[in-house]
């Protein structure tokens, strides 16, 4: 990591797959299917496209006869379960596309990263001629080993030759080193590929690349690969350990980021700028870039289609800032911003501590990922403090990412709190990222690009599209908040018997909005009243729970004169009332949850309805899916910004002064920008 203070990464946003979607014919057929079913209630598919037609809905109804109804019915939103209707049938996003439909498909392969290398021409096939390494000694079944566990989500006919691919640069530097007689072969191979060939160049002693490439380097860049790929395995298996139940979307960002992890020593080398002869040639220094990222995509035609397609991933802004913060806390975090560069270590820090472990953790993911593609590539670096005064004035993508710079200042404002008495800071950082939250035009403008960005991102492979169209199957059908419960009933404790499933409901929620950004506002997206309905025994569990916290815990105690209804609907009102406090900003949102949130942490924005649930007791789930009669609070980036609140591991080796200096770096440009009072 490096102190950065430009404003965002230079990464274009993606482009609007709106329409793009719609053209494959796989993607038409699937979605004609999709209207088809719509109009048979009863019929199920394995498979529903983006554009299904829309249900209607009708409005929550508060109900004091039964104890839960009500608040079952502000958890599930603004629509009802009429008797006898149907959950929709299980959804799928469609690769791109759609149109006639005889049956529906599922998620194909579009969007495979292809090689659309610069080699010259002459060096074309000593580029991309790789038999000779994939069927060597050096691409046994045993050396393939330490790439199983990134190739497990392929078809089983695919592991083997995607494990090869991956092997190659390992496979050419040891060929080159023994001197064989198809060492020149490899050599030709590696210097048709430039990532590689700096990497090798550089993998004994770093620094810059300098033409000479040695046996030493050979064999060191062969031995740093395979100890990457071991550490890689090491990372997905210990996430696999830890979170059995994982998500397929999850599971399937974690192996993409293990796949950057296991190529780390050929990834860092990979920007243009460290070329042997560049002009201001730079030094490998452990970092990767995004420009290395898109490198590794476009100018080298020998390299696994796996590394590209989690290069093609990861080099989205969006996602890129997950890696980029990873691990990052306490002083670290308040030293540094988002600067487009990871470390191996960033990787590793981000899959242990930071990645998504279930389905509304990775809706959450995606919709920070989504916020900050919308805004990556605009310029605010000659906006100020007007932007406030005179708000009209300016766009809603430029208020839009003037907030998203704020709220990743208050990230590292709020982690730099024994540092700076930043009280007053915050404070006014608060203020002023509510009201761009509040603001119309931010709302509009986010209100189209989350969606668009977010099927980019999904789309960016075909692994994560097949994720996502399980997990959606998963969600209809009420299996993933089952699993949610399961987890919840696993957390419980002696002083805590109730299982607390806010999160389980909390999380379903921001599942649902997530497909109706993915599938479109015409989609047949299933209602939390219908999931439930249609799965009595999750329900009743969730009204379980809830009596006995409310008759053990505080909220009865609390209101001991209350009916059952009338508690239900005071915890409502608190609810709303915090939910619409948007003038107290990020904070004042975040503890009335009780937390920073699972999901998007926004009552409404324009159309959209977000999830967010409150514990009122121990291991009471009142949820509040929030509907369009409640006021806006805005849109937050919770994900992101919930990494800078749990400042649990701050650096002490690191002397205060330093830490202070390095702090102020960091947030002061931001401050005297917008006219924030700093921290000191």
């Amino acid at each position: 990591m490096r102190i950065s203070n430009s404003p965002f990464s230079g990464i274009a946003p993606q482009p609007d797959h709106g329409d793009s979607i719609r053209q494959s014919p796989h993607g038409r057929s699937a979605l004609d299917s999709a209207k088809t079913m719509v109009a048979q209630p009863g019929a199920s598919s394995a498979n529903v496209q983006f554009g299904a037609a829309a249900q209607p809905q009708t409005g929550v109804e508060s109900t004091e006869k039964q104890l839960l109804s009500l608040l079952i019915q502000l958890f599930k939103g603004n629509a009802q379960t009429p008797p006898g209707a149907s959950t929709p049938a299980n959804q799928s996003l469609p690769a791109q596309g759609s149109a006639p439909a005889s049956k529906a498909t599922a998620v194909s392969d579009v969007n495979t990263a292809t090689a659309t290398g610069t080699a010259k021409p002459a060096d074309q096939p000593k580029a991309t001629d790789a038999s000779f390494l994939d069927d060597s000694k050096y691409s046994t079944p045993k050396e393939l080993e330490r790439w199983a566990p990134m190739v497990a989500n392929l078809p089983p006919d695919q592991r083997e030759q995607a494990a090869k691919e991956l092997n190659r640069p390992i496979a050419a530097a040891r060929m080159a080193a023994e001197k064989g007689p198809d060492a020149a072969k490899a050599m030709d191979f590696i210097n048709a590929n430039p990532a590689l060939k700096t990497a090798v160049d550089t993998g004994k002693h770093g620094g810059k690349a300098d033409g000479k490439i040695t046996d030493g380097d050979l064999k060191a860049f062969a031995k740093n690969m395979q100890k990457a790929a071991d550490s890689a395995d090491k990372d997905v298996a210990n996430y696999r350990k830890y979170h059995p139940d994982a998500d397929p979307q999850s599971l399937e960002m974690v192996r993409s980021a293990a796949l950057m992890r296991a190529n780390e020593p050929l990834t860092k080398a990979a920007d243009p700028k460290h070329a042997l002869a560049t002009e201001g040639e730079t030094k490998v220094d452990g970092l990767t870039s995004a420009d290395g990222l898109k490198a590794i995509q476009n100018d080298n035609p020998g390299l696994a289609g796996a590394l590209k397609q989690s290069a093609k991933t990861w080099s989205q802004p969006g996602f890129l800032t997950q890696i980029d913060q990873g691990g990052l806390e306490g002083r670290s975090l308040a030293a540094h911003s988002p600067d487009k560069l990871f470390s191996a270590s960033n990787i590793s820090d981000w899959i242990k501590k930071q990645a998504p472990t279930n389905g509304g953790e990775f809706a959450s993911v995606l919709s920070d990922a989504a916020t900050l593609n919308s805004v990556a590539n605009t310029d605010i670096s000659k906006l100020g403090k007007d932007v406030f005064d005179n708000p009209s004035a300016y766009s809603g993508e430029q208020k839009a990412a003037v907030m998203v710079k704020l709220q990743q200042t208050q990230q590292s404002v709020v982690a730099g709190h024994d540092l700076r008495k930043t009280e007053k800071t915050e404070d006014a950082l608060a203020e002023k990222i509510a009201q761009l939250q509040a603001d119309p035009d931010v709302q509009a403008f986010l209100d189209k690009q989350i969606p668009q960005q977010s099927r980019a991102l999904v789309g960016s492979t075909p692994q994560l599209q097949k994720a996502v169209n399980e997990q959606m199957q998963k969600v209809n059908n009420g299996q993933a908040l089952q699993t949610d419960m399961a987890s919840a009933d696993k957390a419980v404790k002696k002083d805590q018997p109730n299982p607390d499933y806010s999160n389980a409901i909390g999380g379903l929620s921001a599942q649902l909005q997530m497909q109706r950004d993915l599938l479109g506002d015409n989609a047949n997206v299933p209602t939390a009243d219908q999931i439930l309905g249609n799965r009595p025994d999750l329900q009743g569990r969730i009204q379980d729970a809830y009596e006995r916290s409310r008759s053990e815990g505080d909220a009865a105690k609390d209101q001991p004169h209350k009916s059952k209804a009338d508690t239900a609907k005071t915890i409502y009102d608190d609810t709303r009332s915090g939910l619409s406090a948007a003038k107290d900003g990020y904070d004042a949102v975040a503890k009335s949850a009780g937390r920073a949130g699972l999901g998007e942490v926004a009552a409404k924005v324009g159309g959209r309805v977000a999830g967010m649930v409150v514990g009122e007791a121990a291991g009471m789930a009142a949820g509040a899916a929030i509907g369009a009669s409640i006021p806006v609070v805005g849109w937050i980036a919770d994900a992101a910004m919930s990494l800078g609140f749990g400042i649990s591991a701050i650096i002490e080796a690191v002397k205060k002064h330093k830490a202070q200096k390095a702090f102020d770096h960091n947030v002061d440009p931001v401050l005297d920008q917008f006219g924030i009072p700093k921290a000191h």
